[in-house]
């Protein structure tokens, strides 16, 4: 098992807003996270990470873990000239690895990412003159770059084309089936993630809980149908 959490609850300033619940994710795993705008979901990713604190029971973490996130967005500084390239890099620096000569295997592991999210053209282009969607594109690579076992993306295909982003969801198919990665991803797209996706889990935010297991499983729960039976309906 690499991360777990039993009886979580989640929340801010103490005041729950979701929870309890249980969960685990295995090696080689492909979650869809689904749910309203404002349901909770960046709140439990975020507690799962331990970037907030939870409010009751458990999260346990494989020892040495290599966790990786891409946030909604994600802010640089304008003035800093970055490349494309470069800002991929930065995926294979992990603590104090910055300030190390980078291995060939990070190098190739870049450049492999840069290839397969079809960023070769723009390579050597600022981050800051991209498209929102180029960018998103970007962090994605970045993402790959550091190899992670987990990974955890907050709706990374918004900005994209619906080619770009039918593409950046092959990649990550790619990238689970080679490596094994176990990749967490928020989405509102829910023939996406029946495509692609063998576990879910749907964040009900008028009964405050979580529905989890197949993503049939879910999309034919009773929370989720109440909530998105139209939905449901058309995509299945």
């Amino acid at each position: 098992m690499l991360l777990s959490a039993k009886d979580l609850t989640i929340g801010y300033s103490g005041r729950p807003l979701l929870g309890p619940l249980s969960l685990g994710f295995e090696p080689g795993q492909l979650w869809c996270v689904l749910g309203r705008n404002g349901a909770g979901k960046t709140t439990l990713i975020r507690t799962l990470l331990a970037l907030l604190p939870p409010l009751g029971g458990t999260c346990t973490r494989a020892k040495a873990l290599r966790l990786g996130y891409l946030p909604q967005k994600a802010l640089f500084d304008e003035l800093y000239p970055m490349s494309v390239r470069d800002l991929v890099l930065m995926g294979a620096d992990r603590g104090t690895s910055f300030i190390k000569r980078r291995s060939p295997e990070s190098i190739r592991r870049a450049d492999a990412a840069i290839d397969a999210l079809e960023l070769g053209a723009l390579a050597n282009v600022r981050y800051r003159d991209l498209s929102e969607g180029q960018k998103q594109r970007v962090l994605m690579a970045r993402l790959m770059t550091g190899n992670p076992e987990l990974a955890f993306l907050d709706e990374p295909t918004t900005a994209m084309d619906q080619l770009a982003e039918e593409r950046a969801y092959q990649t990550l198919a790619c990238q689970r089936e080679a490596h094994r990665m176990t990749l967490v991803i928020v989405t509102h797209d829910f023939s996406l993630a029946r495509r692609y996706a063998d576990h879910a889990l749907f964040v009900d935010d008028a009964e405050r809980k979580v529905v989890v297991g197949s993503v049939d499983e879910v999309l034919a729960s009773e929370a989720f149908q109440k909530r998105y039976a139209f939905v449901g309906a058309r995509d299945t």
